[in-house]
């Protein structure tokens, strides 16, 4: 059974969770929250690789970081594309 987790943004927008291993299924052409263990919520866009060192490639504008994959919580995309 797959456990939800449902978060609520500072903006107070709130959003369910997809779990870490749906990654590999990110539209990397859409902008996503990450949310890791600790808290820390990062934006930007993601190809869903995980590399040998156990790291996912977070890209914001030109530059990019590498977050651990062991410590994502989850990840949702930053806007659910309804119109409303």
């Amino acid at each position: 059974m797959e456990t939800k987790i449902t978060v609520t943004f500072t903006d107070g927008c709130r959003r369910v969770l997809k779990s870490p291993e749906k990654l590999e299924k990110i539209d990397e052409n859409r902008e996503a929250c990450f949310v890791m263990d600790n808290g820390q919520v990062y934006y930007g866009y993601c190809d869903g690789e995980v590399d040998e060192e156990g790291d996912f490639c977070l890209m914001r504008s030109i530059h990019g970081i590498g977050l651990p994959f062991n410590r994502l919580l989850g990840w949702c995309y930053k806007s659910s594309g309804r119109k409303k």
